[in-house]
């Protein structure tokens, strides 16, 4: 949640929130989450850098607005954390289907 909010006070909304982007730091006798792969995050205020209706990220946890091709802000991630939070507690993501548009 730290890494979320400091990406977000910079303005940056990483998009693709998912279990295999959270890695665990073992250090003095604790673990620490690290958010990794930012490679399709974006600045929230700047122009899309996909063609119009598409979306990005992995379908089990994207965002609906970001499925619907809307502006995406760190709403998304928010989303994106509850569906992390989910899948946590019960080991397996809201939603399934055996293509992304069924996920979706």
């Amino acid at each position: 949640a730290d890494a979320l909010a400091a990406s977000h006070a910079d303005g940056v909304v990483h998009r693709d929130l998912k279990p295999a982007n959270v890695l665990l730091d073992e250090r003095d006798g604790g673990m620490t989450p690290m958010l990794t792969d930012f490679g399709i995050a974006r600045l929230a205020d700047s122009p899309g850098l996909t063609r119009t209706h598409e979306f990005v990220g992995t379908p089990a946890y994207v965002a609906p607005e970001s499925a619907e091709g809307r502006p995406q802000t760190s709403a998304v991630d928010i989303y994106g954390a509850g569906i992390l939070l989910y899948e946590l507690v019960t080991g397996r993501p809201p939603f399934a289907g055996g293509t992304a548009l069924e996920v979706l």
